[in-house]
């Protein structure tokens, strides 16, 4: 099913340059503009330039993927968002205020869950709420049982993380992020540690939740597949020092079911993501050798 805008069908597809602006009128919800992030090695004066120049627009709303080769800057980028990690040129902006560090209004997903063990669901879910002192102890419970639903996980609300399975793992760490009433979720392949036929289902669930709670989302993955699923936009970074080459938009409402796998224009989607992901690379491996050269 095709995703309208404004009445008319979209479907762009483009490299850097057509990076969409703020809508006319409106601050965009994140708007990085030229972005360079630089840091030196451990022990050296060496210079890493890991992100230079790149452009992305988010709304409110949106869940926009980040997809790119290892090493290639797209966590750097995305602990800059968060406020891990400052910039050292261009804007970086949400609302339009400069991002000064962490704050309550981004809240990230990593890789592993990190569940306190000796804590149960419900309890790992108010940990974030507790430390922040935003909620009394009676509404943080409330909040987190709500969440705990919320993800499927009612049942083990009162089960420690070492009776959960990875997926449900998985499901406490997206609940206990969204504890804290973020306005902007940032998920570092928050899926990449658990088996393939549970990271589907957890991707379908992500959509469910993200559409129930109006979630704007910034997704980092490997998996251009997952992209393809999940994500209004693919973004498509370069090798190091990272920029996006090209941003493609996914044809499809939010949210999916799994049968938009197995279509054609599923794949080719996925192909187009491919093609500007492994172009970029071939381009960078060119480049390399003319410098040798």
């Amino acid at each position: 099913m095709l995703r309208r805008q404004n009445g008319a069908v979209s479907s762009r597809s483009g490299d850097a340059a057509g990076v969409p602006e703020a809508r006319e009128g409106g601050t965009a919800h994140l708007e990085a503009r030229d972005v360079l992030i630089q840091y030196s090695k451990p022990g050296s004066t060496e210079v890493v330039t890991a992100v230079d120049g790149c452009d992305l627009t988010l709304e409110r709303g949106d869940f926009i993927c980040i997809v790119g080769p290892s090493g290639c800057g797209k966590t750097t980028f995305l602990n800059a968002v968060a406020g891990f990690v400052a910039t050292t040129g261009g804007r970086l902006e949400l609302d339009g205020r400069a991002i000064p560090g962490p704050g309550p209004d981004r809240a990230m997903v990593f890789q592993q869950a990190n569940l306190l063990p000796w804590r149960t669901v419900t309890a790992n879910v108010t940990y974030g709420l507790e430390l922040s002192g935003r909620a009394t102890k009676a509404e943080a419970r409330r909040r987190a049982e709500d969440l705990v639903e919320l993800v499927g996980l009612a049942e083990a609300a009162h089960s420690y993380p070492a009776q959960l399975s990875g997926g449900m793992q998985a499901r406490v760490n997206l609940a206990r992020a969204l504890a804290v009433e973020p306005e902007l979720l940032l998920l570092d392949e928050p899926f990449a540690s658990i088996d393939a036929q549970t990271r589907e289902t957890m991707q379908v669930e992500l959509l469910r939740v993200c559409a129930a709670r109006d979630v704007t989302a910034l997704f980092v993955t490997h998996d251009i597949s997952e992209a393809a699923f999940l994500a209004d936009r693919v973004c498509v970074f370069g090798p190091r020092p990272g920029r996006i080459v090209k941003e493609i938009q996914i044809p499809w409402e939010r949210p999916r079911s799994h049968e938009i796998r197995r279509t054609p224009e599923f794949a080719a989607v996925c192909d187009e993501i491919s093609d500007a992901l492994y172009g970029a690379i071939a381009a960078a491996h060119d480049n390399d050798l003319e410098g040798v050269h």
